[in-house]
């Protein structure tokens, strides 16, 4: 038996692959992206496969095969970043597998904030905003931020500097400093690293964990820590 994939990948973000020849009992392994965190779904002739897709790991669906069915494997794309070794503040976006660069000539790293509106998912997608016209593009602080497989002569930026002055959540500002270890991984990053969040209570409950620890190290004050938790329990937060 053949199988043949029909993709507009990356621009679609789902593949389909249908079965010709005969039929057979087997296992169809699919590959499970590691970004691939939240709505991973496999249907075959339409219909949802059950079971729960490991980030990373395969994906099986056992049947017994027949011309003509076709498998539908839907991987929607999160925005997230991925921090330089050694580096934890110098980083590049990433939206599902595309590497996202931006285009702009600064001679020095563009300080760039993230977490003020990222999803409980722990999509940061919500803080930038699309290119009307121009699949893949979006704007962040006044950068337009492309795929770096389309390439260009103009300036482009492929790493940018973390900066998250204070810790916001859902766009509701604390007004605490967002404190920072010695090499550079601050609360807010400790926090989101915890994504994806099922509900809006998990969140809250690693917010409070986390503070508590900071707190015990002496890193944030029991004031600001109390500031934060509460600013993390008012807020709304995309899914």
């Amino acid at each position: 038996m053949t199988d043949t994939q029909t993709t507009s990948f990356p621009r679609e973000q789902s593949t389909t692959l249908t079965i010709d020849g005969g039929s057979a009992a087997f296992a169809l392994r699919l590959r499970v992206p590691s970004w691939a965190t939240a709505g991973f779904r496999v249907t075959v002739n339409g219909s949802a496969v059950s079971g729960t897709p490991t980030p990373g790991s395969y994906f099986s669906v056992s049947r017994t095969w027949r011309s003509g069915d076709t498998v539908r494997i839907s991987m929607p794309f999160r925005l997230r970043v991925e921090k330089a070794i050694g580096a934890p503040s110098l980083q590049t976006l990433q939206y599902g597998s595309i590497n996202l660069v931006g285009r702009n000539s600064a001679t020095s790293h563009l300080q760039l904030g993230l977490y003020r509106n990222a999803g409980l998912s722990g999509d940061l997608l919500p803080s930038l905003a699309p290119v009307s016209g121009k699949p893949l593009h979006f704007t962040l602080s006044g950068t337009e931020f492309a795929p770096f497989f389309e390439g260009t002569e103009n300036p482009t930026q492929a790493y940018f500097r973390h900066s998250e002055p204070r810790v916001v959540f859902g766009n509701t500002d604390s007004g605490v400093a967002n404190p920072a270890k010695s090499d550079d991984t601050t609360l807010l990053d400790e926090i989101w690293a915890g994504a994806p969040f099922g509900t809006k209570s998990a969140l809250v409950a690693r917010v409070r964990s986390t503070v508590n620890a900071w707190v015990t190290a002496g890193l944030l004050s029991q004031a600001d820590g109390q500031t934060v938790v509460r600013t993390a329990e008012g807020a709304t937060y995309a899914p």
